[in-house]
C-alpha cells in the first residue's frame, strides 16, 4: 500500500494518502478510515482471530480507544480519522478530538444523517464527509448497480490552498471540507461578523454578546436547486428555497427514504405502487432508481408500480399531473400505505414519519419549470445560545442530489 501511494502522488496533479481501515465490531468502537500524511505508517489490528499463528509484527488495537492510542504513539507520519459507516458504524462514544476529524454522513451504504447528529449532539467539533466504500475500486465513481449497495458513493470537497498532501490535510483538520451524495456540487458558505471577520465551514470563532453574524450562501447544483436547509446543531433553523409559490405549477416530487437499522441489515423495502384519483399522470420521471432491472413502471394515466429499497437514502418519483392541486394519490408499498391529497400540498414539503431509522414519506410542489441551477443568498443568525453553535447547511436538487457543508462552530 504504502508503494502504490507513493508512486501515484503528483503535487498539484493527483493526491494519495496511505492509509487502512480498522474494523472492530461497533460494541468495541465500530468502523474507522485511518489515513497518514506519508508512508511510514503502522497498520493496528482491530482483532488477531484471521492472522496465522494469532500473532502480528504490528501492535493490536482491540477497541477504537487502543486505535487513537495507537496512533497517537507512533513515531511516524501524523494520523487523521473518519467515523465511517459500513458494515459496522462507528461507535461515537469513543472518539478522540485529535484524531478523530470528520464524520461519514454518505458513502454507498446509505445517507446517515443520524450519524451527524449523534456527533453535534456529544458536543464534537468535527467536519464533514462522504465516502465511496463501494468494494469495486472505483473511488469517486462507485455505482450500485443491481447490488445491496443502495446509492452511489459520495464525494468530499476539501478546500485547500494547493493540491499536495500538507495543504489537504491542513484543510481536514480544520474541518474545511463538504460532502455530496454523489454529484460534484459548488458549494462556498462562509458567515460575516462584527469588525470585518469572516468565519469559513469548520472554523471555530468566539464571537462577543451583541456581535451580529450573518450566514452567505452560494451554490452551482449539477441539476436544479430545490432548497436549502440551514440548521444549528440539532435545529433547523431555516429553509430557503430560489423559487416563489407563484412559480408552482403541476410537478410534484414523492419520495420515500428510512434504513431499518444502523448496522448492515439496513434494507428497507419499499415495493408497490400508486395510484392518483381525481386526476392523471401526463409524465412520471424516476428519482434515484439506480438498479437498471427494476425501473418505473407506468400503468396508464393513473398507475405506477416499482421494485425499490432505502438504506438512507431517498428514491422516488417526480409526477407531471393534468391539473395542478387536485385529487388524491393513494400510495400503497410494503413499509406504508398513505392517502396525499394534493389540494394540501403548498410549497413547504409535508413530510410523514413513521419510526425505524428515518423512516418517511415525503412530497413537494415544484416549479413548472426549474432553471435555478445557482442560488446565492444571505440570511442573518439569531437567537444564537450560549456555548457552541454549529451553523451548517443541507441542499437539495431536485434529482434528490444532497451536500452538507462541515459546520461553522460560533461560540458564544
Amino acid at each position: 500500500m504504502n508503494q502504490v501511494t507513493r508512486d501515484f502522488y503528483q503535487p498539484g496533479k493527483f493526491v494519495t494518502f496511505p492509509g487502512f481501515e480498522w474494523s472492530g465490531n461497533t460494541p468495541v468502537g465500530g468502523d474507522r478510515n485511518v489515513f497518514f500524511a506519508s508512508e511510514g505508517g503502522h497498520i493496528a489490528r482491530s482483532s488477531l482471530e484471521q492472522v496465522p499463528d494469532n500473532t502480528s509484527k504490528h501492535q493490536p488495537a482491540y477497541t477504537a480507544d487502543d486505535l487513537f492510542k495507537n496512533l497517537k504513539d507512533q513515531k511516524g507520519p501524523q494520523p487523521f480519522v473518519f467515523a465511517h459507516v459500513g458494515g459496522r458504524y462507528a461507535d461515537l462514544k469513543m472518539h478522540d478530538p485529535d484524531i478523530e476529524t470528520a464524520i461519514e454522513v454518505h458513502s454507498v451504504w446509505g445517507t446517515f444523517e443520524w450519524f451527524i447528529k449523534d456527533a453535534l449532539e456529544r458536543g464534537y467539533r468535527v467536519g464533514f464527509v462522504a465516502n465511496s466504500d463501494g468494494h469495486k475500486c472505483d473511488p469517486g465513481a462507485a455505482y450500485p448497480g443491481n447490488s445491496k449497495f443502495g446509492t452511489p458513493g459520495g464525494l468530499t470537497c476539501v478546500l485547500a490552498e494547493k493540491l499536495d498532501r500538507e495543504n489537504i490535510m491542513k484543510a481536514i483538520k480544520a474541518r474545511h471540507t463538504y460532502a455530496t451524495s454523489s454529484t460534484r456540487i459548488l458549494m462556498d458558505l462562509h458567515i460575516d461578523l462584527d469588525h470585518d471577520q469572516s468565519a469559513m465551514m469548520g472554523d471555530i470563532v468566539e464571537i462577543q454578546k451583541n456581535n451580529q453574524a450573518t450566514l452567505n450562501v452560494r451554490l452551482v447544483g449539477t441539476a436544479p436547486i430545490q432548497c436549502v436547509n440551514i440548521f444549528n446543531g440539532l435545529e433547523m433553523i431555516a429553509t430557503k428555497r430560489p423559487y416563489s409559490d407563484s412559480e408552482l405549477g403541476k410537478r410534484y416530487k414523492l419520495v420515500w427514504n428510512g434504513a431499518r437499522v444502523r448496522g448492515q441489515d439496513r434494507v428497507l423495502r419499499w415495493d408497490g405502487g400508486l395510484t392518483i384519483e381525481g386526476n392523471s399522470i401526463a409524465k412520471a420521471v424516476s428519482v434515484n432508481f439506480w438498479n437498471p432491472d427494476h425501473p418505473l413502471i407506468q400503468h396508464g394515466s393513473d398507475k405506477l408500480s416499482w421494485e425499490s429499497f432505502t438504506t438512507g437514502t431517498a428514491k422516488g418519483v417526480i409526477l407531471t399531473l393534468e391539473k395542478p392541486a387536485q385529487g388524491t394519490i393513494h400510495f400503497a408499498t410494503q413499509a406504508v400505505k398513505l392517502d396525499i391529497n394534493l389540494q394540501d400540498i403548498r410549497n413547504e414539503s409535508v413530510v410523514w414519519e413513521f419510526g425505524d431509522l428515518e423512516k418517511s414519506v415525503r412530497i413537494s410542489r415544484l416549479p413548472e419549470i426549474n432553471e435555478y441551477f445557482t442560488y446565492s443568498f444571505q440570511i442573518p443568525l439569531e437567537n444564537l445560545h450560549t456555548g457552541d453553535n454549529p451553523i451548517y447547511i443541507r441542499a437539495t436538487q431536485e434529482d434528490e442530489q444532497k451536500a452538507w457543508s462541515s459546520p461553522i462552530y460560533l461560540v458564544k
